[in-house]
């Protein structure tokens, strides 16, 4: 199986290790800053043209990494729950919300409710979510990539550089198109 992996690596020229891109996201934290002020402030692109550029590298990198066999996002994130997501998955566990409120979440930063355990309680064995139909909205949002105005998010992207193996692969090729100042398109 690792050797599988490793093959697949090799052949697309994808990072999916975990400790690898945490450590090339340490090693290249200047230079992603750079580039993420660069993106942000000097990069003569539209922001509906970078945006779309993001989805297309975002739908083929998607397309060779396979979420499940990671769940890395779902191992080491502290996940938010909206009242809306806090009864939908009350109704799918078939618990009242009071119950569910006290069961599985806690008051995080900023006064905001979250899931209170990291891994995700509703994780399972198999790198499954045990509540796909109704898991909640910053979950089925997550990593972000296919959302309008990547600019803005920037500085989120940096921070999931390290957890998300889709992200990160996304700001690399990003990076490689962008990255020189010379290389404006």
């Amino acid at each position: 199986m690792e050797n599988t992996k490793n093959q697949a690596e090799a052949s697309d020229n994808l990072i999916r290790d975990i400790p690898l891109m945490q450590r090339r996201t340490r090693q290249n934290e200047p230079e992603d800053v750079r580039f993420r002020n660069r993106l942000k402030y000097q990069l003569e692109i539209s922001n509906a043209a970078l945006d779309t550029i993001v989805h297309e590298i975002t739908d083929d990198v998607w397309s060779k990494i396979d979420c499940t066999e990671c769940a890395h996002c779902c191992k080491t994130l502290q996940i938010e729950v909206s009242t809306k997501d806090i009864a939908r998955l009350a109704a799918h566990l078939e618990i009242s919300i009071k119950e569910f409120t006290k069961r599985y979440t806690r008051i995080g930063e900023d006064n905001a409710k979250v899931l209170k355990t990291i891994p995700c309680a509703f994780l399972g064995k198999d790198n499954l979510c045990t509540v796909y139909e109704a898991r909640p909205d910053s979950c089925r949002d997550y990593p972000l990539l296919h959302k309008p105005n990547f600019r803005s998010r920037s500085l989120f992207m940096l921070e999931s550089n390290a957890v998300c193996p889709i992200v990160f692969n996304v700001w690399q090729r990003l990076k490689a198109r962008y990255g020189k100042r010379s290389g404006r398109r």
